[in-house]
């Protein structure tokens, strides 16, 4: 083997063990002594993608189509380069035009369901390509798990579902089927599902343990642990207030809904810890005891130990600490929805800051601590309490008068 194919032999490996700055490294000189070679010129392509140096990239396949234009490879490679440029409607041009070199190449048809797939309203096309894809090589994982992001852009869960599996049946320590698996399991609403929401954690774990650069499951792993956490807090703090309701007409059914306020969350974290494996719940502890999610953790602490004294509490303590408990769950889901974004941001994805939905939530426990005072006010003559019920009616109107503004000025700025 010549000097030019050893080290174009070496580059390949390196990239292939995910390594693409030592691969570009070994293509620089390559490329120095033979700049129109096609096949250095497709590496250094896929290289400098994967160092999200797009600029050299697409000097590189460029490159490349001026030095052999009929060439579906150099057309694939620049129909990538488009797609993460975002420069869909060019992408899907090249990639139809490398197909049409290559009409039996399943990567060709696979290249066309990614263009596609990032042209975002083709999802039918996209679901073409990528079955083409897999009836042409089924032996190939990747080609499943394009075919599986087709199906969850088409909400088509279940399939997609069924497409990783069938890609980790093919290749066991596949981390991005693991990952992409994992992330449809973490990613549904239903927050009752806590064996998937789990399922998904120790699938992200997984996913880490195969690959430990996937920055992309340390992150949903994140998210993942913080979601468990907020649907806690909703949790105690709903079941706080139906509590607090109670206490205005049974005592005996206030003390026991606040029992069952206290248990549920308890029973609830629980049943989803247990579900973790040791290193995993070591992390989740790790996540609940930094930050701004120390602080939801301690009062999340003060609003179960205020629900297990209304237990056994004088009667005229019940509604000041079942009231408390409420609002301070709902204070809880704020802190930790808080605590979520700001990890978002930290790990550099944009969160978007809705500043409208933030006083709308406190809005929303403020009408709910208006609402406990006036109430204990009316039932225990507290005049005092009466002036600070006022007080937050007060700043209520003001914050609903502000977001009124706002809005006016959006659809102003539209």
């Amino acid at each position: 083997m010549s000097e030019t194919g050893t080290a174009i032999a070496m580059a390949t490996a390196q990239f292939q063990r995910g390594e693409p700055a030592a691969a570009a490294e070994l293509l620089g000189p390559v490329l120095a002594a033979e700049p129109d070679h096609l096949r250095a010129l497709v590496l250094m392509t896929h290289a400098q993608l994967a160092l999200k140096r797009t600029d050299l990239a697409l000097a590189a396949a460029d490159h490349a189509v001026r030095v052999a234009p009929e060439s579906a490879e150099a057309l694939g490679a620049l129909s990538r380069v488009l797609t993460a440029l975002d420069r869909h409607d060019e992408a899907i041009g090249v990639a139809v035009a490398a197909l049409q070199r290559e009409p039996e190449n399943a990567y060709r048809h696979n290249r066309l369901a990614w263009a596609l797939l990032g042209h975002g309203g083709r999802g039918a096309e996209a679901e073409q390509a990528a079955r083409v894809a897999v009836h042409l090589d089924p032996e190939e994982a990747d080609f499943r798990i394009t075919y599986a992001m087709v199906m969850k852009q088409l909400d088509m869960a279940d399939r997609a579902r069924q497409a990783l599996r069938d890609a980790l049946a093919l290749e066991p320590d596949n981390a991005v089927a693991q990952h992409e698996l994992a992330t449809l399991d973490v990613s549904g609403r239903n927050p009752f599902a806590l064996g998937r929401l789990a399922r998904g954690v120790s699938g992200l774990a997984g996913a880490l343990r195969t690959d430990p650069r996937q920055q992309a499951s340390r992150f949903m792993l994140d998210v993942a642990l913080r979601r468990f956490l907020v649907y806690t807090a909703i949790l105690l703090a709903v079941l706080a207030y139906v509590g607090w309701r109670v206490s205005g007409f049974s005592v005996v059914g206030a003390r026991v809904v606040a029992g069952v306020a206290a248990l549920a969350p308890i029973a609830f974290a629980t049943y989803f810890v247990v579900r973790l494996d040791r290193s995993l719940r070591a992390y989740l502890k790790e996540v609940v005891t930094q930050g701004r999610q120390r602080v939801a953790a301690i009062g999340a602490a003060v609003c179960l130990a205020l629900l297990l004294t209304a237990t056994a509490a004088p009667t005229a303590w019940l509604p000041w600490l079942l009231g408390s408990a409420a609002v301070g769950g709902f204070a809880v889901r704020l802190l930790t929805v808080s605590a979520s974004n700001a990890h978002v941001r930290s790990a550099g994805l944009a969160v978007p800051r809705d500043r409208l939905s933030v006083i709308l939530w406190w809005v929303v426990v403020l009408c709910l601590i208006a609402a406990i005072g006036f109430e204990i006010a009316a039932t225990q003559d507290r005049w005092w309490l009466s002036l600070v019920v006022v007080a937050l009616v007060l700043v209520i109107v003001v914050c609903l008068f502000v977001i009124v503004r706002r809005l006016r000025a959006r659809r102003r700025a539209k």
